[in-house]
């Protein structure tokens, strides 16, 4: 009969042999690029056997998956712990979505969205992907009642538009590799100059909460339209 030191020294190396495969999996996919990381070679770098790796992971693509996915949960995790209500709400965007940009450059999983963008990779990802959304979710529903609550959404901005807005804007700038991306101060003047109007009115023209829309109700974000084709 284990004893209850026992059980918690088995769980614990069981916990570190699945770091172990997952770290390494990541290394190998970011050297090599996912489609030429095999189970065999992640087996062979773990220093595992194949009877082990297969106790934690079905396959290659769920090694993939569960890399991702433990990335964007200590991403929301973190950002519980560090999370600072600013004194404007537009500052409060621009952080929030500065410090998402920052954690996905610093994260070796999520940096593998990024590395390559074929839709074959996206495919074998797909079930990570859901975590995105959480995680972009997490990161956005505080500001978004905020804003919600002074009558400060634009028309037609519920709570799912918001993120995926947000998501559209984190995704395009890691994926394009605009050098701007990198430097803060630039970030922060395009979030402000353009992501921060299209989802928020000025503190003068504020809408009344009552009128705002629910979530998942449709609407249109056409700030956005507006700055990518100013009128003359």
């Amino acid at each position: 009969m284990r004893t209850r030191f026992g059980l918690g020294r088995l769980q614990a190396r069981a916990k570190d042999t699945r770091r172990t495969i997952l770290d390494t999996a990541v290394a190998l996919y970011l050297s090599q690029g996912a489609e030429n990381a095999t189970v065999s070679g992640i087996i062979r770098r773990a220093r595992v056997s194949r009877t082990t790796f297969y106790r934690y992971f079905k396959d290659a693509d769920d090694v993939l998956n569960q890399a991702v996915i433990r990335d964007f949960h200590a991403l929301m995790a973190d950002f519980e712990t560090q999370l600072y209500e600013h004194a404007s709400l537009e500052e409060q965007i621009v952080e929030d979505i500065t410090w998402f940009v920052r954690q996905l450059r610093r994260r070796p999983a999520l940096k593998l969205l990024f590395a390559n963008n074929s839709r074959q990779l996206y495919e074998r990802i797909d079930e990570s992907l859901a975590a995105c959304f959480d995680a972009a979710l997490a990161c956005s529903r505080a500001t978004f009642e905020r804003a919600q609550r002074t009558g400060r959404l634009r028309e037609g901005i519920t709570l799912d538009r918001y993120v995926e807005w947000c998501m559209f804007v984190v995704v395009s700038l890691q994926t394009v590799n605009f050098p701007f991306a990198v430097n803060d101060f630039r970030l922060r003047e395009l979030v402000k100059d353009f992501v921060v109007p299209s989802l928020v009115v000025d503190e003068g023209h504020t809408r009344s909460s009552d009128n705002a829309p629910e979530h998942g109700e449709s609407g249109s974000i056409d700030r956005s339209v507006e700055y990518l084709h100013p009128r003359e």
